[in-house]
């Protein structure tokens, strides 16, 4: 009988620490976070779409004109007294194409740094979108659509946003797809 206990004693032992183990395992899968390449996504968007004419910022550029500098993110994300943080921002990939005023086409996408404000981001992306809906109505010739259809996203340390005709709604599931 002791012999039987003692088995009994050892085997549910054994099974106890399986499943701590699985929960471990279970709990560091939880926590990987997904890696995306900026660039490469932002490169298979202007692919996809056959995006041309316009400029393409990226923060791996040490080239003037190629990256975004304190002019340009106030002239494209602010305004005269207020700008987004950049300093919030990791790394990013962004595409303006303002070269067909009339036909707006334009993303971004930006991996943010850890405890950055995300909302606030967002909320300039936003604006700056809105910005060109209220000056579309000056232009009746211009294509809202894109703008109207324009998506916000953000998940895992990454924030985008998309305006690109018949491409908002496929960029924005794309990119939650591959975040997970």
């Amino acid at each position: 009988m002791k012999r039987f206990v003692l088995i009994l004693t050892a085997f549910l032992l054994a099974v106890s620490l399986c499943a701590c183990g699985s929960e471990e395992s279970t709990s560091s899968e939880a926590e990987k976070t997904v890696v995306l390449d900026i660039e490469a996504e932002a490169d298979a968007i202007i692919e996809k779409y056959s995006i041309s004419g316009g400029k393409r910022y990226s923060s791996k550029s040490t080239t003037v004109g190629e990256y975004l500098d304190e002019d340009l993110i106030r002239s494209y994300y602010g305004d005269a007294a207020a700008m987004p943080d950049f300093t919030q921002v990791e790394a990013y990939a962004v595409y303006i194409d303002e070269s067909k005023p009339i036909k707006p086409c334009e993303f971004g996408i930006f991996k943010m740094k850890d405890g950055a404000d995300v909302e606030q981001f967002i909320l300039f992306l936003e604006a700056r979108i809105n910005l060109k809906i209220e000056n579309a109505k000056a232009y009746p010739t211009m294509d809202t659509e894109p703008l109207k259809t324009a998506v916000f996203g953000s998940k895992g340390g990454y924030v985008w946003y998309a305006v690109v005709k018949g491409g908002n709604a496929d960029i924005n599931t794309t990119l939650e797809g591959k975040l997970g």
